[in-house]
């Protein structure tokens, strides 16, 4: 056996950081960033491109991609999104078609050839998003870090978003714009060659796609014919008919209107981004809200009316500040309706209104990237903007009365969602995430001394304390207490494992419990596309100390959380890291209690009088039950493969332990 002492390292505890810490989530993300940003440098140069050869009507067509990109989300995406190395060969098959594009652009081919590429494109693209999504389960060692990640791929489809429309309107005016797009294939090579290897768990079940498809034509007139969602499904898709029609039209405000140049082009897409990344802390603000009906209208209304405002403005230079105003506007239009839909409609029925709504805002984006050049046609490019943006105002206002209603209706899951916002595995969520989870909670009453999860017991529930207090004991000598915000049980659900702990309700518990498949469904952002489909996630691989530091390794121990980050540095500093061939003996029961260990990689086993008992994981920690009740050790471990440990002296250990442990622990 090996020693050595691990220096603790910089680093906060954010979910999106902890994502970014671990190289294959990091990979994930970066590589959709990358696609992101290719996408949108390759189509605002194309769009700069076609205005100049074939003026407004060749950039609606460009816009029409959306289209087939919906039909493919719904034919496609079922066949081929967990398919082994899905995300390397979407991006690969991107990379040539966008090549093939380049090439069309440089060797002066005929418009159609390039439109009809780009709108393959859109068809090849529609798998990544859901396959990603699948993927992120598999690759997470906590659920801090799953929700993380999901947060990581919003934030990095935002950046994708304005610095590759940003970096497309800038080359645009300096080089061809066949060179950007040959530039954009590039990016999506280095996606696909980052992606290698990171593929769904294949023992998930293949979805019927054909079944799929019929569920979702018969639900289009149920949704639509819902008295109380409707309204707000008919809103979305209208914003996002606007959100089309200001795609086109940016190109031509931005060339034709003010004469700003290529890189006015690129200018405007990056306000948008800007916009989207202002609205995220103004939905934050909205969590756990009352009534989110008002402010829902305030930016559908303003969403609209930014884009009339645009044909109002006399200088090229104030737009982009309308365009933030925009972009704000409709990240919260999009949230805050979510939101409402979430408390508003039994998971159920919410699944299949999302589904078709989402499916009708693809379709609407490609009609409005369509209707663009025949409004400035009739109307011209002022008025066109004027017209454009009008009809959603116009709609809210109309079925005021309807929306405020189902607001009313909505209005009784708030402090549900204010209690899941607390809970610090679910952080990272956004606002419409939180009221997903909310939407599928139940609620569960244990009269003291009931024992909610029992250790070596199959996990099958997350569960979050709404009023009470509970205990957590291992191997029958308590551990730590958990009170109002807790969530706990996580580990063992994220893990596919058994239980590694007992909780017992310390008075009257009640709880909200949220079962298996919704959890890791909530911090991965995907949807189980039909019922009996088990997202059951691989066993976790090694806590990688080289992207994680040893305290944010500590941090997340039950007896250590709620330590400030001063004395978690002071233990990692402390602590000896040690090497343990497998058949090792750690620590041999009966002997004195000297120190705790946590596990960094591989396995071991727990026996009792020769007896297995449990088996312990990356993240694990042991041998704090004799430390903390100074008896001999209760049990043995044993190395089954190659260990690597964290060793803390038993002194260093209690100095450290809060009189009483924040509520947070997963077992």
């Amino acid at each position: 056996m090996a020693a050595s002492v691990e220096r603790p390292k910089a680093g906060g505890r954010s979910g999106v950081g902890l994502a970014l810490r671990h190289p294959s989530m990091a990979r994930l993300l970066f590589a959709f960033g990358l696609v992101t940003a290719a996408e949108w440098a390759c189509v605002t140069s194309l769009a700069i491109y076609v205005f100049r050869i074939g003026g407004t009507l060749a950039v609606g067509f460009v816009g029409f991609r959306f289209i087939p990109g919906a039909l493919s989300s719904v034919l496609l995406s079922p066949l081929v999104e967990r398919r082994f190395g899905v995300l390397t060969r979407v991006a690969s098959a991107r990379t040539l078609l966008l090549a093939g594009a380049a090439g069309c652009v440089l060797a002066g081919l005929p418009l159609e050839a390039v439109i009809a590429i780009i709108a393959v494109d859109a068809v090849v693209a529609s798998p990544y998003r859901t396959a990603q999504s699948r993927i992120l389960p598999g690759l997470s060692r906590e659920p801090a870090e799953l929700a993380g990640a999901a947060a990581g791929i919003s934030m990095m489809k935002t950046i994708g978003q304005a610095g590759g429309g940003l970096a497309g309107g800038l080359l645009a005016a300096i080089v061809d714009p066949g060179y950007v797009m040959a530039g954009a294939a590039a990016a999506m090579a280095a996606a696909a060659v980052i992606t290698v290897g990171l593929s769904p768990d294949k023992r998930r079940a293949h979805a019927r796609w054909a079944a799929q498809l019929k569920d979702g034509l018969t639900a289009i007139p149920e949704v639509l014919g819902h008295r109380e969602s409707s309204p707000l499904v008919l809103a979305s898709v209208m914003r996002t008919l606007v959100r089309g029609l200001w795609t086109a039209l940016a190109v031509v405000v931005a060339l034709r209107l003010f004469h700003l140049g290529s890189s006015g082009v690129g200018v405007l897409q990056a306000a948008a981004g800007v916009g989207a990344v202002i609205g995220l802390p103004i939905t934050a603000t909205l969590i756990g809200r009352a009534r989110l009906g008002l402010p829902c209208a305030i930016a559908f209304i303003g969403a609209g009316l930014a884009v009339s405002a645009v044909g109002v403005f006399p200088l090229g230079e104030a737009v982009a500040l309308v365009i933030v105003v925009w972009g704000a506007s409709m990240a919260v239009a999009d949230a805050t309706s979510l939101s409402v839909l979430h408390r508003l409609l039994h998971s159920d029925t919410l699944s299949r209104v999302v589904g078709v709504m989402e499916a009708f805002k693809l379709a609407a984006e490609g009609v409005g990237a369509l209707l663009a050049p025949l409004l400035v046609a009739v109307f011209g490019v002022r008025s066109a903007l004027i017209v454009a943006g009008l009809p959603l105002p116009a709609m809210v206002l109309v079925s005021w009365s309807q929306l405020h209603r189902s607001d009313r209706a909505a209005a009784g899951r708030s402090q549900i969602v204010a209690l899941l916002h607390r809970v610090r595995v679910l952080r990272s969520l956004d606002m419409p995430s939180l009221e997903d989870v909310a939407a599928r909670l139940a609620r569960v009453e244990f009269a003291a001394g009931s024992e909610i999860i029992r250790q070596g017991d199959v996990g099958d529930d997350f569960y979050v304390i709404e009023a009470g207090e509970a205990e957590v004991l291992v191997g029958g000598y308590p551990v730590g207490r958990l009170t109002v915000g807790a969530g706990f049980g996580e580990r063992a659900l994220l893990r596919d494992t058994p239980r590694t702990a007992t909780v017992r309700a310390v008075s009257a518990l009640t709880l909200q419990s949220l079962e298996r498949d919704d959890f890791l469904e909530a911090v991965t952002g995907q949807r189980a596309d039909q019922p009996g489909v088990a997202a059951s996630p691989a066993p976790r691989g090694g806590v990688d100390v080289a992207s994680r530091s040893l305290a944010d390794v500590l941090a997340d121990l039950t007896l250590l959380t709620g330590v400030d980050r001063r004395h978690l540095e002071r233990l990692a500093a402390g602590a000896t890291i040690e090497q343990w061939d497998g058949g090792s003996v750690v620590i041999s029961e009966g002997e004195e209690a000297d120190a705790v260990y946590v596990v960094l990689s591989g396995r071991a086993r727990v026996t009792i009088a020769g007896l297995p008992t449990a088996d312990l994981h990356p993240g694990d920690s042991f041998g704090e039950i004799a430390v903390l009740h100074n008896t001999a050790r209760t049990a043995s471990v044993t190395a089954t493969e190659p260990l690597r440990t964290c060793r803390i002296a038993a002194d260093e250990f209690l100095a450290a332990l809060p009189a009483r442990p924040d509520p947070m622990v997963g077992v």
